[in-house]
């Protein structure tokens, strides 16, 4: 019965890999329709670009975080000395964990700017003279 309330190292390094998979795939694909939004000069495809940008940085917070839960999960269960570890030393992520998080980071900040470019597009302006509006006339 405690294998069915709390996940164990094996689920917790599954699920690493199923959302980092997840969130690799939707980055990649942001980056295409956003390269193309950019070529095309289409606000919508910059906007989607963003919201994929910002749901890829979802799933790499939630990869990050059941990468932490296993790491520490495995380094609690055990005894130190089965790690090599003296007593008077502490386990570190190092400099892996620092770039995932900074990556992390500019993810979410290209999906905010990607979601906000279309609105601060200026609007073209037209030739047409603005002459009393009528029902269903284009100019």
């Amino acid at each position: 019965m405690e294998g069915f309330l709390w996940p164990k190292y094996k689920d917790l390094r599954r699920m690493t890999a199923g959302f980092m998979g997840m969130a690799v795939a939707i980055i990649l694909f942001g980056w295409i329709i956003g390269v193309l939004g950019c070529c095309w000069d289409r606000g919508l495809m910059q906007y989607v670009a963003g919201l994929l940008f910002l749901m890829g940085g979802t799933f790499c917070i939630i990869s990050l975080c059941t990468c932490v839960a296993g790491i520490n999960f495995e380094l609690s269960r055990y005894p130190r000395y089965l790690y090599g570890l003296p007593d008077d030393i502490s386990h570190g992520y190092g400099w892996s964990m620092f770039c995932a998080w900074g990556g992390l980071g500019l993810t979410l900040i290209s999906g905010f700017f990607c979601t906000l470019a279309p609105s601060v597009q200026p609007v073209p302006r037209t030739n047409c003279p603005k002459s009393r509006p009528e029902n269903g006339t284009v100019c």
